[in-house]
């Protein structure tokens, strides 16, 4: 019986743990952003996920990489985030999202120019990827928002 009882308040005290985690979580995560809805959203709600600090998830393909740091300073790599719709049969838009790697570790993650020798879990141009992290600022272009997305973890989409 008292090791019933020990058993009982485990399952209980974890149950309320898991569910005190999750219910904080949600007000800094969005699932509902796409690179289309942010470079069409309006100006104050961008700048409530800046402010919020909103994690979200996009995936797109990587366009383009430009390395903005020099050799002997920290890795600085900014990344186009693509994706397209058509609109009826002769025409494709184009939505845009600007991703910041910001550190030393990203180096053999996701390098400026292919190497030679690509190693395993190298994330390449073009190649199509999953993207997590938090809106940090945007730039007005065209009549569209182009968010720039400082990125925590990407992915491969195979």
């Amino acid at each position: 019986m008292k090791k019933m009882c020990i058993f009982f308040v485990l399952i209980v005290t974890l149950s309320l743990q898991a569910q005190e985690n999750y219910s904080t979580s949600p007000d800094n995560f969005s699932f509902l952003e796409t690179i289309k809805s942010l470079n069409i959203d309006s100006d104050t709600h961008i700048n409530d996920l800046i402010e919020n600090k909103t994690w979200i998830i996009l995936d797109g393909s990587l366009s383009s990489i430009t390395r903005l740091s020099g050799r002997n300073e920290d890795y600085l790599l900014e990344a186009l985030l693509v994706q397209g719709e058509w609109r009826g049969l002769d025409q494709v838009l184009k939505y845009e999202c600007k991703l910041i790697f910001r550190g030393n570790n990203w180096k053999e993650i996701v390098p400026d120019k292919t190497p030679r020798k690509v190693k395993e879990g190298m994330i390449l141009l073009n190649s199509h990827v999953l993207v997590l992290g938090k809106v940090v600022s945007f730039e007005n272009m065209e009549n569209r928002k182009i968010p720039y997305l400082l990125v925590e973890q990407i992915r491969v989409i195979p």
